[in-house]
């Protein structure tokens, strides 16, 4: 098993592609035929047009990545954007309920102690307009009793008949009723008035006190949410930042939604390779490979091409150089060994072209349109070609077996 710190490789494409392009006109195809090598020896330093076996191999540069995993993303809040304020190293192992990311969550705490010192204001003030609203009811209770008391008075004094008291006194007598009896609907009014506007008043207060609790909770999940925990164990890929081209670290600014670790499943790893555009065509799916990782290149990996991406795509850092992804299964998984992120070396095994008219590199000058065999009498030959390795090259027209062949002079070597 690696250590519990593992540093995985970076995935360099453009250091690839470069070498790609520099290193064959056609493209990397680096076997050798079979029956080349023996008819090469035979000859000499001759170039000859011979019948052989071309074993052609396509070399990529690639990445184990995981066709599944469980990532872990910025969450939704009120902030925009968040920073990362701790990260997990890239490669560690973890234990479900592991913390992973943290971000910041500065803004979040001082904003609950302002909404505690705001529900405790709005607490204090709810209790004073309670105790305000009591003793103002009491005032207008008092008024109402006492109202009712000068009705019960007046009523009496107004029973009396007419012929016993004199005309004016019982006049002013009914007056004092119906002035009793309007003064007590007024305290009544008045009354239900103050209860109305206390019971408003306090509903206010209630509201305002209860809006800053429930931004306390909402405040105290989202400082819950800021943490990522690992779901279940297993090992930390820290996800690439989409616009600088490197792993997210500790100070970058995100975005919800943005994936900036996972957790991937070691059991689905596949490789992701590059193909250079130079050598369209070369590679199709189902061709086998043979993989290496860089880390232990005494171990080989069988697998097969599952996938080759119909579109070039231009590097980040080099729209000049394109290339197709393509992606790899490996017919094994080792999990002792391989982890996310590290780089592998790719050998895709084309079909062998079996009993083919071969021709030495040497001898033609492939920088030509269209390619051209170099005679050893004098003069050129325009020749078709098929697949080509390091030292021989298929021809489909153009050459006979046995026709001899000269190397090119400093001129040619030149261009």
């Amino acid at each position: 098993m690696l250590g519990n710190r593992l540093r995985l490789r970076p995935f360099a494409p453009l250091a690839l592609l470069a070498a790609l392009s520099l290193g064959g006109l056609a493209g990397v195809w680096a076997g050798c035929a079979g029956g080349g090598a023996q008819a090469e020896g035979e000859a000499g330093h001759r170039l000859v047009v011979r019948r052989g076996t071309l074993q052609p191999r396509v070399l990529l540069t690639g990445e184990l990545t995981s066709a599944r995993a469980e990532p872990l993303t910025v969450p939704r809040t009120e902030v925009i954007p968040l920073q990362v304020r701790w990260l997990a190293e890239d490669g560690a192992e973890i234990k479900a309920g592991d913390r992973v990311v943290e971000f910041d969550n500065s803004q979040f705490t001082s904003k609950i102690e302002e909404k505690r010192l705001a529900v405790a204001e709005a607490s204090n003030e709810l209790v004073r307009l309670q105790a305000e609203g009591r003793t103002n009811a009491s005032e207008k209770t008092y008024k109402v009793e006492q109202a009712e008391s000068e009705l019960k008075k007046a009523r009496i004094a107004a029973n009396i008949p007419e012929g016993v008291l004199a005309t004016r006194e019982y006049q002013e007598r009914q007056t004092a009723l119906r002035r009793a009896e309007v003064e007590l609907a007024k305290a009544r009014e008045d009354q239900a008035a103050l209860r109305k506007e206390n019971e408003a008043s306090l509903a206010m207060q209630r509201i305002t006190r209860d809006k800053s609790l429930r931004e306390i909770e909402t405040a105290e999940r989202a400082i819950q949410v800021l943490t990522l925990k690992a779901p279940r164990d297993g090992i930390v890929v820290v996800a690439e930042h989409p616009w600088e081209g490197r792993k997210f670290q500790q100070g970058d600014s995100v975005f919800p939604g943005m994936r900036v670790a996972s957790l991937p499943d070691l059991g689905s790893l596949q490789i992701e390779a590059v193909l250079s555009d130079v050598d369209d065509g070369k590679v199709q799916v189902g061709m086998p490979v043979v993989a290496t990782l860089d880390a232990y290149p005494a171990v080989r990996y069988t697998g097969r091409v599952i996938e080759v991406q119909p579109v070039a795509r231009e590097l980040n850092r080099n729209p000049l150089l394109r290339f197709f992804p393509v992606t790899v299964a490996l017919d094994r998984s080792d999990p002792a060994r391989m982890r996310p992120g590290m780089s592998v070396r790719v050998e895709v095994q084309p079909p062998a072209q079996g009993s083919a008219l071969l021709a030495p590199r040497a001898g033609l000058d492939l920088g030509a349109k269209p390619p051209r065999a170099r005679l050893a009498g004098g003069g050129t030959a325009e020749v078709k070609l098929g697949p080509c390795s390091a030292l021989d090259c298929v021809i489909l027209s153009g050459l006979r077996e046995g026709m001899e062949l000269r190397g090119a002079t400093a001129p040619e070597e030149a261009r």
